[in-house]
């Protein structure tokens, strides 16, 4: 009925809502352990708004439609107080995305990066074993706490491996760039992760990191976390915490796009602050990120 990209409600991709496809889109609206600039509990409608305009044909790389493979499952219901409260809704939000649809693949939109931590509980129940992760961050959100409290969105990552959410062996954290004191920042290569500059990065092609994952974490599950901010802002400005000398979004697609013969088992955004974003770059960008994993899984 609606032929234009502008036209009719936004879900994500055009999505209908409820419906069991082998994707879904799922809104994480959280963001009150933002440490600078709040704003990333809109996200998700913005990546709604932004994806209308993937929506008149294919994938030019993988020549699939994502727009036919995806489901818009809508926001959970997270009250902005109460971190743990968040994250239990978020652990009970996905794990029941997952009883009705088995076997889909999910994809979330934060909210900040400490939603991903309820996301990983759930994945991890739900795999029955710990698993890879790759990060893609300006930040290395291994510190040990956030001002004062024990879980926020610069400990998601400590919090994860702690927890037995994750393998610290199987986890790369790539496009750090942040100010961090050195003990902080070498925490994961301490547990055994590895993680790699944004100048690394940038350098870095995408065989060269699909034989990074393919050497450390083989045919095992894999979640895939992407905070916005690990984009220079240049090509991301809507965000709580820009760092300049970020990658671009040429690279993150290249790099994103070279792991698509791994198990990905779902894939995050976060940290996409729509107040800060006016001309909708950073929703778009956040958007067609995932148009891309649906695309070359699909």
């Amino acid at each position: 009925m609606f032929g234009l990209p502008y036209q009719g409600i936004a879900t994500f991709l055009k999505a209908p809502q409820d419906s069991a496809r082998p994707f879904a889109f799922l809104g994480l609206p959280y963001d009150c352990s933002v440490t600078f600039r709040p704003g990333a509990r809109m996200a998700p409608n913005a990546l709604r708004r932004a994806s209308m305009m993937l929506t008149d044909g294919r994938h030019p790389e993988f020549e699939t439609d994502p727009c036919e493979l995806v489901s818009d499952l809508g926001d959970l219901d997270i009250m902005q107080v109460g971190q743990h409260d968040a994250l239990r809704r978020i652990e009970t939000g996905v794990m029941a995305a997952y009883e009705q649809a088995p076997n889909q693949t999910l994809l979330c939109a934060g909210g900040d990066h400490m939603t991903t931590l309820g996301v990983l509980r759930a994945q991890r129940r739900l795999q029955g074993q710990p698993l890879s992760l790759i990060h893609f961050d300006a930040h290395c959100d291994t510190w040990a706490s956030h001002f004062g409290d024990d879980i926020g969105h610069g400990t998601f990552l400590r919090n994860a491996i702690d927890e037995g959410l994750v393998a610290p062996e199987r986890t790369l954290s790539l496009g750090l760039r942040s100010p961090v004191e050195p003990a902080t920042r070498d925490w994961l290569a301490e547990q055994g992760g590895q993680w790699l500059s944004s100048r690394d990065l940038m350098r870095l092609d995408g065989e060269a990191l699909a034989q990074k994952v393919r050497d450390r974490m083989g045919e095992s599950p894999i979640y895939i976390t992407f905070d916005i901010d690990v984009l220079d802002p240049a090509h991301a400005p809507g965000t709580g915490t820009p760092e300049i000398g970020g990658i671009t979004t040429m690279k993150a697609l290249e790099l994103l796009e070279a792991l698509r013969g791994f198990n990905l088992i779902g894939m995050d955004v976060v940290e996409v602050s729509p107040p800060y974003d006016p001309q909708e770059i950073t929703s778009l960008a956040a958007a067609t990120l995932l148009w891309t994993f649906i695309a070359m899984r699909g």
